[in-house]
């Protein structure tokens, strides 16, 4: 025996609705995913310009590369490493009787001559004599002086520079592909398994 139901609701509304909420759903957990693996390359980034070669500090790289997030309205991540040459003092410098030793992609090299100096401002740097450098005149307080100008702070290569290497953009691309398909799953399963205890 057959039996039929009837529902009073407008079938093509509903199935909208039905359809709305999917979408809804799949764009929260792209946005979620996006986000998830954009803060995961950011670190994988991180590790992958040290072992290369750039003998920093995960931290000291990790502030040179930025997330920006996914939004609902605008389904894309980004990591993008900005910043400026770094001091060379964060290479693992190391003062030797012949100058500063560094750990700069190839092993560590040697700067002979170069001093490591703790400035008043309480700033730790790499710094070589001028050539030719002079001492320069200056006024205090109204009391002439002599004040030598003749010493610069060395740098290493920036973090875009490392983020640049075929190697890490390479490393980059591989993990954000095999990551990014599992962080979706799981998470459009987390919003599914959340939307049926409502």
């Amino acid at each position: 025996m057959l039996h039929q139901v009837g529902v009073r609701t407008n079938a093509g509304e509903v199935a909208s609705q039905f359809a709305d909420a999917a979408r809804a759903m799949r764009d929260r957990a792209t946005m979620r995913a996006l986000n998830e693996v954009a803060d995961q390359a950011k670190v994988a980034s991180a590790r992958q310009i040290r072992d290369v070669g750039y003998k920093l500090k995960i931290s000291a790289i990790k502030k040179g590369i930025e997330v920006k997030r996914a939004t609902l309205a605008n389904l894309r991540a980004a990591v993008i490493a900005r910043g400026r040459p770094i001091p060379l003092i964060e290479y693992s410098a190391r003062q030797t009787s012949k100058g500063v030793s560094v750990s700069v992609l190839n092993g560590r090299k040697l700067i002979p001559g170069a001093f490591i100096v703790t400035m008043p401002s309480g700033h730790r740097g790499v710094f070589v004599r001028e050539e030719n450098a002079r001492h320069k005149k200056m006024t205090t307080r109204g009391k002439p002086s002599w004040h030598s100008l003749g010493i610069r702070e060395l740098f290493g290569p920036a973090v875009p520079d490392g983020m640049a290497n075929k190697e890490v953009a390479d490393a980059f691309e591989r993990f954000v592909d095999q990551a990014f398909p599992a962080i979706l799953d799981r998470e459009f399963a987390f919003l599914a398994k959340l939307g049926r205890r409502r």
